[in-house]
């Protein structure tokens, strides 16, 4: 049975798209973000009056006119009668010819552009001219770096005209589990695959386990999301050759940009801008020592941060070989052996994201780091979950992991030891212990906090 999902979540930019689109001047409003993340579900279900929506693709200039031309006969009886020259003409005259205030919703706005180059400059001319008095429009594209250039950069045509502008993120955990009906633990199991992709998750539904579903969907070279993150790379990456071999060698345990950089034998500024675009796409994530300084620390580790790309790197890349030759079974027991460290790495992830929900006697806290350091004999010290409070008084220091036979009074000893390598530059009134494991139930005892997987799939 073919699993349909429902509308999770979203209210916020429901919300925002809402208001917008109430007010009497009109808007042009930017809705963007990866592949799969839900961006058409959102406009679709969008519950306003008098709309067009427009799904551009790729064909010629003249040929998307047309069907444009056909969806305004709702509201303009005829206006696909008559050729329009160009766009400028298009959106003039439904501009004359509308009777009343409608909404233009044109999805994968960059089709369009690729088409027309020249559209970002024309509808600069419309708004500026006032020729859309009769219409609000919103612009929705997955091509991320396009969609940036188009509204974002200084020197592009439309940058400053735009009321609003979206980047839809991920769903959290917690939809996923309602969307799955399974447990808070196995919930995070499933969001080291499929990540907070909607769509990821109605693949994993049609099968009757995560394991199949991996099997089938992402190990078998039939399967349906087999080079899914190829296809991301090359949809929104322009020139993606350099920035998938980062993605692998991240994948493959390279976390430094030297050893990015000497792997690819090339000089470590030669990837800045590549590894910046990766960043600003959401495929990985800079991770920054707690306690230094953002802007120019050394003390940096690059991670894949999209779940179901992480997957792909680290279990499908190295193994194409094996898959391709049909040794599926071979590579499925290869990733069993390597699960509980795999999901590990995103349990400590999903807590670190979680604290800033998290309250103490009324205290809150900003968004937590890791923190490393290598000792004397040239081992690594590390704490999992570094925050300070909202107002900078307190001090929360904590240690997540997955480990199921491991004791919270272990873990709290070997952080005491941790604390005291920590180089605190200021004395805080209060720091808080902080021990995360998928079973605890949440509980605060004096300064020493207890959380599980309970917390973490939390609304």
């Amino acid at each position: 049975m073919r699993f349909i999902m429902e509308f999770l979540n979203r209210h916020t930019e429901m919300s925002i798209l809402k208001e917008e689109l109430a007010k009497k001047e009109s808007r042009l409003v930017m809705l963007y973000g990866r592949r799969r993340v839900g961006k058409s579900a959102l406009l679709q279900n969008l519950d306003i009056k008098d709309r067009i929506y427009y799904l551009a693709d790729i064909n010629a200039a003249e040929v998307q006119r047309a069907f444009f031309a056909a969806e305004l006969t709702k509201f303009i009886p005829g206006f696909n009668s008559v050729q329009y020259p160009d766009w400028f003409t298009f959106f003039q005259q439904a501009n004359r010819q509308l009777t009343k205030k409608i909404t233009l919703i044109i999805d994968e706005f960059p089709y369009l552009v690729k088409s027309s180059p020249e559209l970002p400059s024309v509808l600069q001319k419309i708004i500026d001219l006032k020729q859309n008095s009769m219409f609000h429009i919103i612009l929705c594209g997955s091509s991320q770096q396009m969609m940036q250039g188009a509204v974002l950069e200084k020197g592009s045509p439309l940058f400053g005209r735009a009321q609003r502008i979206i980047k839809l993120q991920p769903l959290e955990c917690y939809w996923l589990q309602q969307a799955l009906n399974v447990t808070p633990v196995q919930a995070i199991e499933e969001y080291s695959v499929w990540g907070g992709i909607p769509r990821y998750w109605e693949i994993r539904n049609e099968f009757q386990s995560m394991w199949e579903a991996i099997r089938e969907a992402i190990l078998d070279p039939y399967g349906i999301l087999y080079e899914e993150p190829f296809h991301l790379f090359m949809d929104d990456l322009s020139g993606a050759v350099q920035p998938i071999s980062i993605a692998s060698l991240i994948g493959m345990g390279c976390n430094k940009l030297s050893e990015i950089a000497g792997r690819l034998n090339k000089p470590a500024t030669n990837l800045t801008r590549a590894i910046q675009v990766l960043i600003d796409t959401g495929y990985i994530k800079r991770d920054i020592c707690w306690g230094e300084n953002y802007k120019n620390s050394k003390k940096t580790l690059y991670r894949l941060d999209d779940p179901l790309t992480r997957f792909f790197f680290t279990f499908v890349v190295p193994n194409k070989s094996k898959l391709n030759s049909r040794q599926i079974a071979i590579v499925e027991k290869e990733i069993k052996n390597r699960w509980q460290v795999y999901v590990s790495e995103t349990w400590e992830e999903l807590c670190r994201q979680r604290i800033v929900k998290l309250t103490i006697n009324n205290t809150s806290f900003l968004p937590a780091q890791r923190w490393w350091q290598q000792t004397k004999t040239g081992s690594q010290t590390e704490i999992d979950i570094i925050a300070e409070s909202v107002d900078k008084k307190d001090l929360l220091v904590g240690e997540a992991k997955w480990q199921k036979k491991i004791k919270p009074e272990t873990i709290l000893r070997e952080l005491e030891q941790k604390i005291t390598a920590l180089p605190l530059k200021k004395e805080y009134q209060h720091i808080y212990r902080l021990v995360m494991l998928p079973e605890l139930e949440f509980a605060v005892q004096g300064d020493i906090v207890f959380a599980g997987a309970d917390f973490v799939c939390g609304k």
